[in-house]
């Protein structure tokens, strides 16, 4: 055991948790304060080696090894109300008779003696200084704090730009009303693609084939009847006499 100068004498009796985990074990102590199945005081889950620290400050009493219990430190507050016990320590990093201020390190979390849970943890003891009234730790600790207890409000959502989706095929707009007519190669040239695409398909197609063999040489044949009137109408215009005015 490393023995330690004394701290400033202690003149607070503020309480804390002596370590930072959850109660494993709640107080019992029903029927009497040494009846059989008692747990005269709480178990705070603490990995070996974590550091324990007064939950409250005061004298050191006792600092040794007590059978079952293993190491243990007894303070007695500075108010003079309790004596307060660590017990199942692994380290000890106080000597009797030292002060220590609340949240001052007195040793180190283990499993010495015999502990009454798996779980490694700190087995913190209250009682009414000088007699066997046992207190619950829990109405002397300050709360731990709860989700409710958290600050409120909650980050700005994050804006994520739209993506585009892979495949996705933009169709053209169609085309205005005023659009000008194919001419007759425009439509040779129209036609053979569809027959090309319709090829590519396969055997599914023969009937859209059929169809264009049909539509093809009709659409043609119009396509010359207009334009040779077209051509005989402007030959016409050029050879007729110019009107008087």
């Amino acid at each position: 055991m490393a023995a330690v100068a004394p701290w400033p004498a202690a003149a607070s009796a503020e309480w804390r948790w002596p370590v930072d985990g959850a109660v494993v074990t709640s107080f019992a102590n029903g029927g009497g304060p040494y009846a059989a199945g008692q747990h005269r005081g709480i178990d705070v889950a603490a990995r070996p080696g974590a550091a324990v620290v007064a939950a409250s400050g005061g004298t050191v009493r006792f600092a040794g090894e007590v059978g079952s219990s293993g190491l243990t430190v007894s303070i007695r507050t500075a108010d003079g109300r309790f004596d307060v016990s660590y017990l199942h320590l692994e380290a000890i990093d106080v000597a009797e008779g030292a002060a220590v201020p609340a949240g001052a390190r007195i040793g180190a979390a283990g499993t010495s003696g015999r502990p009454s849970s798996a779980t490694p943890h700190l087995h913190l003891g209250v009682r009414e200084a000088g007699t066997r009234r046992y207190r619950d730790p829990l109405t002397l600790l300050p709360p731990r704090p709860s989700v409710r207890d958290l600050p409120r409000g909650a980050p700005a959502p994050v804006r994520v730009p739209a993506r585009s989706v892979p495949g996705a095929v933009r169709v053209p707009p169609p085309l205005p009303a005023s659009a000008p007519a194919l001419d007759r190669r425009g439509w040779a040239v129209a036609c053979a693609a569809l027959l090309a695409a319709a090829a590519l398909l396969g055997a599914g197609t023969r009937r859209v084939r059929r169809t264009l063999r049909h539509a093809i040489p009709a659409r043609l044949a119009a396509s010359a009847r207009l334009a040779g009137a077209a051509r005989m109408s402007e030959k016409a215009r050029s050879g007729a006499p110019e009107q008087s005015r």
